[in-house]
């Protein structure tokens, strides 16, 4: 595929994912795994280029890495095949105060996290803030942190967080947050809510990370960040 000049800079669209999927430590495995793009379909990329991209699996690249579709698409050939996605010569496009990001109510076995099967509806989230998904927060496990039943989590995808880093985990098949404590021998999680147990991370176990809350918005109030 030819390069081609443009407002960000000279790269083939792969050459805009190997950085992308080196910021986020991800490979082209995991990237399939947590967007919902098949393997073979991220492979065919680099063997036989982007040409045919899908308009869908754009707009699914677009939110895994949230960056703009115009700025994926770096030739020629796709911008003819998606005039509707990218500015014409001489407009001025203005750019959104937020964007939308999945909720995700559930995790279906077999199905990756930002699954439609796993997704509720879409949330506007400020663009300052940097997310993979949201989800609606119940109970008052978290009331420490003046996280209430009924607000919006903000969270970035990982399966892994650093000690003292507030996770978003999967814990009897319902989807929650704990802080999480690291030592040399176990993982553990804490509520904010001392009526809670913490939970011992085992292998085998019915709980896993899904990712890391960076902000929660309370309806009548502005976002938070942690």
């Amino acid at each position: 595929m030819q390069k081609l000049v443009t407002g960000y800079m000279t790269m083939t669209m792969t050459e805009k994912l190997d950085i992308l999927m080196s910021e986020r430590g991800i490979n082209k495995s995991q990237l399939s795994r947590l967007s919902g793009i098949p393997y073979m379909t991220i492979v065919n990329f680099y063997e036989k280029g982007t040409e045919n991209i899908k308009r869908s699996t754009l707009i699914k690249l677009s939110r895994f890495f949230d960056v703009t579709v115009d700025y994926l698409i770096i030739d020629e050939e796709t911008r003819r095949a998606y005039p509707s996605v990218t500015p014409k010569a001489g407009q001025i496009t203005a750019l959104p105060t937020s964007i939308v990001k999945p909720r995700i109510y559930r995790v279906v076995k077999g199905f990756p996290l930002l699954d439609e099967q796993n997704v509720a509806c879409y949330d506007e989230v400020p663009q300052n803030i940097r997310c993979d998904f949201t989800l609606r927060f119940t109970g008052d496990s978290m009331k420490k942190l003046n996280i209430n039943d009924g607000d919006i989590v903000y969270a970035s995808m990982m399966e892994d967080v650093r000690s003292h880093e507030v996770a978003v985990v999967l814990l009897d098949g319902a989807l929650t947050l704990r802080r999480v404590y690291k030592n040399e021998n176990q993982i553990v999680l804490m509520a904010e809510n001392p009526t809670y147990a913490p939970v011992v991370m085992r292998a085998g176990s019915n709980v896993r990370i899904l990712g890391k809350a960076v902000a929660f918005l309370n309806p009548n109030a502005p976002a938070s960040p942690f």
